[in-house]
């Protein structure tokens, strides 16, 4: 039923006027800056438009494949022989040399420490020469006709290391090199990545530093891809992290890093790749430390834990240290996140666990203690299986004078699912203030051979059964 308003007096009525009044001017004043407003905002994006982006790149779902080739490379040291019929692949080499020969317009190397020439240790050394050739090369680009740009970012240079093969190519304008003082960053660690990226399109990952004992006195392994642009283009946004802070006096490490340092591949949503037009594999770049990885990045020692609990059978690492501890800060730590990995695989799992470990002059007696409780398990029960060898690379008494050669330096590991590539040894320091790299790739058609985890398991299996593995007691 309609309900009638009072009445209103004349005072009312014209109080009643003059907020009508005073609304409607109101109203008009709103409309005109509104679309004052408008059109000011629509001049300034007509002269200033700006991409919209609603979604990082982890959320940007990427279903298609792509063509990538990628061997396997190593470094056999010099007298270190195996067996007739054993698996053999590219040499390091070989592989800069390729990389190097192919480059058009750029090469970009993220590297800890430079000593590509014998006298940068002292020695004069004929097993030098490959290291010396590679550094010439790379000299040489000073003077080229299509002279390529060349990228160097090091960990900042020490009395221990002085690079001074950088500080040449420099000089000579061969190449632009920056250099990461990382406690001014975290207060700690190096940059331990050993990265080349050519052209965006091919690139090196793996154990080798630049250094002509990684070609000849020291054994090593990493991966040469080429024709692979979706794949170097990722880790390219990691060396770019790097670049940044080397080449910005007043850098720091950002809170957050900026939307085009970000991927979208990770181990929740790999790449998809063919890999050498034959096979079907998933991949992504890991990296550290954690404030390092920009959105979507997988942290290294994730994908080191994530491919352990993914493994079914077996786990075999290979590696040249092993600690479950943080050993460099002021005081030592406890750090046990791959060991627990490792012993709840074969525990509540099941899973075989062979680890290869190296022994040098160098190595600290203190790792059999924590090697030693980890193979003790094996006896716990019945289906947990736990082996360590040392990996020991002979030397001659020429060879035992050459510092910091005659080593096993691989830092992998390989399980019936995955092969696992990295830059780093497996203590904690590695991956909470030290920069490096670890690429995953994973086999999506179980039982194939011929695939880089096959040729992976293959050099495990090679190393353990050779006469340089030595049982651990």
């Amino acid at each position: 039923m309609y309900k009638e308003e009072p009445l209103l007096n004349h005072e009312d009525a014209v109080n009643a006027s003059d907020r009508n009044m005073q609304r409607g001017n109101v109203h008009a004043l709103q409309m005109f800056l509104l679309t004052t407003f408008l059109l000011l905002f629509l001049a300034g994006s007509m002269f200033h438009p700006k991409p919209l982006m609603l979604r990082s790149p982890a959320h940007q779902r990427d279903d298609q494949q792509y063509d990538c080739n990628i061997t396997l490379v190593e470094s056999i040291p010099i007298g270190l022989n195996f067996t007739p019929n054993s698996p053999k692949f590219m040499s390091t080499f070989e592989a800069w040399q390729q990389l190097l020969d192919n480059s058009k317009s750029t090469l970009d190397i993220g590297s800890y420490y430079w000593s590509l020439r014998s006298e940068d240790t002292g020695a004069n050394e004929s097993s030098a020469q490959p290291g010396e050739l590679i550094f010439q090369k790379l000299l040489d680009n000073a003077i080229a006709t299509s002279k390529i740009k060349i990228r160097i970012a090091q960990s900042e240079p020490s009395s221990v290391s002085p690079n001074l093969d950088t500080q040449l190519l420099a000089s000579y304008g061969a190449a632009d090199v920056v250099s990461l003082d990382f406690s001014k960053y975290l207060g700690g660690g190096i940059l331990h990545t050993k990265l080349w990226i050519v052209d965006g399109e091919h690139f090196y990952l793996g154990s080798a530093n630049m250094d002509w004992r990684a070609l000849t006195q020291v054994k090593e392994l990493g991966v040469l891809a080429q024709n692979c642009p979706q794949l170097t283009s990722d880790l390219a946004k990691i060396f770019k992290a790097y670049w940044y802070l080397g080449s910005n006096p007043d850098a720091r490490i950002p809170s957050s890093w900026p939307y085009d340092y970000g991927t979208k591949y990770n181990k929740d949503q790999p790449m998809l790749l063919n890999v050498n037009k034959m096979y079907p594999m998933q991949a992504f770049a890991a990296s550290s430390p954690p404030p390092l990885s920009a959105s979507g990045r997988t942290h290294d020692l994730d994908a080191i834990l994530t491919t352990i609990h993914g493994a079914l059978k077996f786990v075999h690492i290979a590696v040249m240290d092993y600690y479950p501890l943080i050993v460099f800060g002021p005081k030592i730590q406890y750090w046990s996140a791959i060991d627990n990995a490792l012993r709840s695989a074969a525990v509540e799992r099941g899973v075989a666990v062979k680890m290869l470990i190296s022994w040098w002059k160098h190595s600290d007696a203190s790792q059999d203690n924590y090697l030693r409780s980890l193979q003790d398990l094996t006896m716990a029960h019945p289906h947990v299986n736990i082996q360590i060898r040392r990996f020991i690379v002979p030397a001659d008494e020429a060879q035992k004078r050459i510092p910091y050669g005659r080593v096993n330096h691989n830092k992998y590991m390989v399980t019936d699912r995955v092969a696992y590539i990295g830059t780093s040894n497996w203590s904690g320091d590695y991956f909470t203030d030290t920069a490096g790299i670890g690429l995953v790739l994973k086999d999506t058609q179980p039982g194939l051979t011929g695939t880089i985890r096959n040729d992976l398991e293959n050099v495990f299996d090679r190393d353990w059964n050779s006469t340089y593995a030595h049982s651990f007691t």
